[in-house]
Order: C-alpha cells, then sequence, then structure tokens
C-alpha cells in the first residue's frame, strides 16, 4: 500500500497491537510547481510502500509480505506454470520467460533490500554479479521445485539431471510415483509413493522405491544397455556388465541389484 508522511517514516515501526508496519521505497517528494501554488511554500512529502507484519518480526515473514503485495500466491503459481508450459514447448508465448524474470529480479531486490534493513543482510557478491547472481540462484532453486512437473522423458531428464533435487533435500517429503532426483551422482526415478527417509537412500536394498536412469541403449546385441546393479531386466533384450553382454531370457518386473553374472540362468545367459 502506497502511504504519504509529513516526515521521513521509519523503516520498521511497531503499532501497538501486536503488528509492525514495514515501509521500503522510502522517498522524499517534492510538490511540482503549478500557476496556483507559485507563491506557496513548497512542503515536501515523504512516499512509501508499506506493509503490516505480525510479531514475532523476521525477515523471512517481512520478505514474504512484500512479495504478497505485488503478487498473490495464485498469480505466483500462474507464472511458474506459464514458464513452465513455455519450457515443455506448449502453446504459450516467449513473454513467459521475461514476466517470469521480472519476478525473479524483483524477489531478488526484495530479499536483498529487507536484510539489509533488518540488520542480516547476506554477503555481497562478487563484483559485476549484484544483479545476475541471486537471479541464477532463484532460477536454479525454482526449478529443484518444479521440474518434477514437467512431462519429461527419462532421456530428456537425464540430459538436465543437476536440475533435479538432491536426494539428500527431500528427507521427510512425499515422494510421488516417477518423480526423478539426483542421488550420488546418479539420476535415479521413484517406482512407488512414499516418503523419503534416511535409511532408504537409493540403490541396494531399495530396488521396489527406485531405479537408477541410465543413457539410453537399443538393447541389441551391437548396443547393450549398460547394466548398474539396480534396473528392470526386458526379455530378450541384450545387456553390458564388466565387458561381458548377457541376454535377458526373462523378464524380472522390478529392477534388480545383483551383479548380472549371478543371474545368469535364471534370468539372463552369457553372449
Amino acid at each position: 500500500m502506497t502511504a504519504f508522511y509529513d516526515n521521513k517514516p521509519s523503516v520498521l515501526e511497531a503499532v501497538g497491537n501486536g503488528s509492525f508496519l514495514y515501509r521500503y521505497n522510502i522517498e522524499e517528494v517534492i510538490p511540482e510547481l503549478t500557476e496556483e501554488n507559485a507563491g506557496e511554500e513548497k512542503v515536501s512529502q515523504w512516499k512509501c510502500e508499506e506493509v503490516t507484519v505480525w510479531a514475532p518480526v523476521s525477515s523471512d515473514k517481512v520478505i514474504e509480505a512484500v512479495i504478497r503485495a505485488k503478487y498473490s500466491a495464485s498469480a505466483e503459481l500462474a507464472l511458474v506454470n506459464k514458464f513452465n508450459s513455455y519450457q515443455q514447448g506448449l502453446d504459450v508465448d516467449a513473454s513467459a520467460v521475461s514476466e517470469y524474470t521480472d519476478y525473479l529480479t524483483f524477489v531478488a531486490g526484495v530479499k536483498r533490500q529487507v536484510r539489509t534493513d533488518l540488520g542480516d543482510e547476506a554477503p555481497s557478491p562478487a563484483p559485476g554479479t549484484a544483479s545476475l547472481a541471486p537471479r541464477l540462484a532463484d532460477i536454479a532453486k525454482l526449478l529443484s521445485l518444479t521440474v518434477n512437473t514437467m512431462s519429461l522423458t527419462d532421456s530428456d531428464a537425464l540430459a538436465v539431471k543437476s536440475v533435479y533435487p538432491e536426494w539428500g533435500t527431500l528427507i521427510g517429503k512425499t515422494l510421488k510415483k516417477d518423480d526423478k532426483l539426483q542421488c550420488d551422482g546418479k539420476l535415479w526415478k521413484v517406482l512407488q509413493e512414499h516418503t523419503a527417509q534416511e535409511q532408504w537412500r537409493p540403490g541396494t536394498g531399495t530396488e521396489s522405491l527406485y531405479t537408477e536412469i541410465v543413457e539410453s541403449a537399443a538393447g541389441t546385441l551391437d548396443d547393450p544397455i549398460p547394466y548398474d546393479n539396480n534396473m528392470a531386466l526386458e526379455q530378450g533384450k541384450y545387456y553390458s556388465q564388466d565387458g561381458e553382454v548377457y541376454l535377458c531370457t526373462r523378464d524380472t518386473e522390478i529392477p534388480v541389484y545383483n551383479p548380472l553374472k549371478d543371474l545368469v540362468g535364471i534370468y539372463v545367459e552369457l553372449q
């Protein structure tokens, strides 16, 4: 909300009912000289934007209030969805990129301003990167939060593996079937909905929860599929491991983790 004061207002002021007014974009406004006020003394005013924040006051609460004053939660979500749709090649105008970039720039500026005003300013970025670094960081964070809403094929997802969230950041959160994540430098796909637990790390022992996404191959004798001890095997396709090639003779239906040499006579045969 825009407000005017006769004297320069404080950045943060207690209202007295448990709430505080945070003021930003504070500037002195001097009336323009017109024929009507030509003989009057110029009396300046102070103009600012202000939002209400309830105690206890923190930078995060103030930042949220300022952002919501310009972008509602629904408007923010609409920007994200529009940007994602454009990224997926849907029929969305290219303005989605500039609109979303403007939003990220605004958010980065609000964070810097609020943290400076409240005395917990983050370290200054390196020279020449002040306007760019926060934007890239916000984009990276947003992508990690929204990438699983995009309908990417496994091969496309593997090409942009770095934008997927790290498994360690998802502990305690619900993972849905077909969600993708990074762990130990590999990209994994969730096989069934569950809550991520520290003891259920993707890999050996959690084959029913995760499967590794690997580079695509034809699965022929000339182009066997690399096997890395956590993969469902498909009858009729060829797989390679430790310099050997194996033909799958029976579907495993679920990911298996045993070395292929231990599955000879059960699911595969050595070529």
